[in-house]
């Protein structure tokens, strides 16, 4: 994503993806932030099995394995 901060501006939550391949295939983790500082404060924490995190939208969410529940 080119720039978070304006997604995240513009429709008051953004996702993050902490996501590992393993074993042949993508294991991802996906969360909802409404908290920006919280976002970037989880983007910038070191995962205990060394995953890739990053801030995504809703589309690369749901492709990710993310339910819309809400």
């Amino acid at each position: 994503m080119k720039n978070p901060e304006n997604y995240f501006a513009k429709n008051g939550y953004i996702f993050g993806d902490s996501y590992k391949y393993a074993f042949g295939s993508w294991h991802h983790n996906i969360y909802k932030f409404t908290d920006w500082n919280k976002a970037v404060k989880w983007l910038h924490t070191e995962e205990y099995d060394f995953r890739t995190r990053e801030l995504i939208c809703k589309t690369e969410a749901i492709r990710c394995g993310y339910e819309d529940i809400d």
